[in-house]
């Protein structure tokens, strides 16, 4: 039941720390540029794709000296209006991810309340490492990016952690 509880309150945290990140805190936008003329890309993008998914350039690591891209296209992109189905895609998501590390939380034992909130850190930044550091070196995430993105994932974990770590003892 205690992880259960975990899962559910660190998930609602996770979820309320991520709207307040990206919708109040300015760092992540800053990290976000903006094309001289975005009608003219999007309308390249467009006539250039077959299909919504994931692109990269040059394709399969071809030689390009001057150009890298990678993205993620959707021509059907959902209107402003249409957010209710994301967020409710993205609490469960924080949810059931809350709920797997209170779980493994749950299978140490005679942890103090800080050193589990730091096994829950320390989780965030093995994620941090093993998901962002890659995108970063392989495909050239801009280092503000993938460094504001690492922060944001310590801080809505530790935040996380702090109420995991309350409800789940091990």
């Amino acid at each position: 039941m205690a992880v259960i509880k975990g899962g559910i309150l660190g998930g609602l945290v996770l979820f309320l720390w991520g709207m307040f990140s990206w919708m109040v805190l300015p760092w992540h936008m800053e990290t976000l540029h903006k094309f001289k003329n975005e009608q003219v890309v999007a309308s390249a993008v467009l006539n250039n794709v077959s299909e919504p998914g994931v692109y990269f350039l040059p394709h399969a690591f071809e030689q390009q000296k001057h150009l890298r891209i990678f993205t993620s296209i959707d021509a059907e992109a959902m209107p402003s209006s249409s957010m209710a189905i994301p967020m409710a895609i993205g609490l469960l998501t924080q949810i059931i991810g809350a709920f797997l590390v209170a779980w493994l939380l749950s299978k140490t034992r005679g942890l103090n309340y800080f050193t589990r909130v730091g096994f829950v850190v320390v989780f965030a930044l093995a994620a941090g490492v093993i998901t962002a550091v890659p995108y970063w070196n392989w495909f050239g995430f801009d280092s503000n990016f993938t460094l504001v993105g690492m922060a944001d994932l310590l801080i809505s974990w530790l935040l996380a952690g702090l109420i995991i770590a309350k409800v789940v003892r091990g």
